[in-house]
């Protein structure tokens, strides 16, 4: 338990070595907030709605949305529970700890079970292999994840019992975050010509509730919170409250994504890339630290559990090519936690 950054960061004036990034690898924390990131008011006609998110997905792979039906108050909840976590005793904690060292891969619990732990960059081999991955930096946070789809009360009652709210309050907003993923994928659907839920079905069979908590850092230069990368999932709607959240345009330029009270963050994630056959982009992000105060974030990450995937063939043709090959969502796991700076190049069948 000792290794959970929220354990010991108060105490300390330095970085750990295996935290600090080396210096080829920094990023700028002080970026641009992007006032052009679309903001998408999903109270307007669905038609408006449609061709912003389609516009924003295929531009950044990343927008928000406001007035989307979820609750500002139990936003302000589930927020609230998720902070208190973080802040109970350790041995309030421990059980969710599976390593001494609580050194884990981010990676879906088949079984939903709830996991507490800290996370590494990978090095991978030349070769793309995940056995014998030489590891980097570690990220300057916590991360508590647990499943919630399907909702069943055996998965509910894996969930911490303290906070004592915590598994009404993120009961609910679980299955409402659930329910505007799946609206908005299947905007998407209309967007593209798919068939309405075309994305919601066996693409969408699991959910994946993530708290990352990032501690206030003494030197936020030499620190990430995480690593550049996209999303394994097929969309991931994240609820912030403070700044430290950046996305990579198309043009490589990075900008900080707004906090703004009452939105959710809509992050594409890899999978929808594929399926849509590359019309919309996948969200390249990263989170930097802070040395003013502690930050958390709220993630619900929606996956397939095991199907094809491939680009839908209503969007191949003879002037669309597939650009990537089917594979089984085993497979892209693999390819996924092999190298996520790499997956695109191994699942393309050509090069383009």
């Amino acid at each position: 338990m000792a290794s959970l950054v929220s354990s010991w960061s108060s105490e300390v004036n330095s970085i750990p070595e295996k935290y600090v990034v080396p210096l080829e690898k920094r990023v700028n924390a002080d970026v641009p907030i992007g006032k052009h990131i679309p903001v998408i008011d999903l109270s307007q006609s669905s038609t408006q709605s449609i061709q912003q998110i389609i516009k924003a997905s295929a531009n950044f792979g990343l927008f928000q949305v406001i007035n989307h039906g979820v609750s500002e108050t139990l936003m302000v909840d589930a927020l609230s529970v998720c902070k208190e976590f973080f802040k109970l005793p350790i041995e309030d904690k421990a059980k969710f700890v599976e390593k001494d060292e609580g050194l884990s891969d981010f990676e879906p619990s088949i079984d939903q079970r709830p996991k507490l732990y800290i996370e590494k960059e990978y090095a991978p081999n030349k070769n793309g292999s995940n056995t014998n991955n030489v590891k980097d930096t570690v990220f300057w946070k916590d991360t508590f994840g647990h499943g919630c789809h399907p909702l069943t009360q055996d998965v509910i009652n894996s969930w911490p019992e303290k906070p004592q709210k915590y598994r009404e309050v993120i009961g609910e907003y679980a299955l409402e975050l659930r329910k505007l993923s799946l609206r908005i994928l299947d905007l998407m659907c209309e967007g593209l010509g798919l068939e309405v839920g075309y994305l919601t079905q066996e693409h969408s069979q699991t959910q994946l509730m993530v708290t990352h908590h990032y501690p206030q850092c003494p030197d936020p230069n030499s620190t990430i919170g995480i690593g550049e990368h996209c999303d394994g999932a097929l969309i991931n709607l994240v609820q912030q409250e403070l700044s430290g959240l950046h996305v990579r345009d198309k043009d490589g330029k990075w900008f900080g994504v707004e906090p703004i009270p009452g939105a959710l963050v809509v992050i594409n994630g890899l999978i929808l890339k594929v399926v849509t056959n590359g019309k919309l982009s996948s969200g390249v992000h990263r989170v930097v630290t802070n040395s003013t105060s502690d930050r958390t974030s709220l993630g619900s990450l929606i996956s397939p559990i095991e199907c094809i995937i491939e680009p839908a063939k209503l969007l191949i043709n003879e002037n669309n090519p597939p650009l990537f090959k089917s594979f089984s969502y085993t497979e892209y796991l693999g390819y996924y936690f092999s190298d996520t700076t790499e997956i695109e190049a191994a699942l393309k069948p050509y090069k383009l």
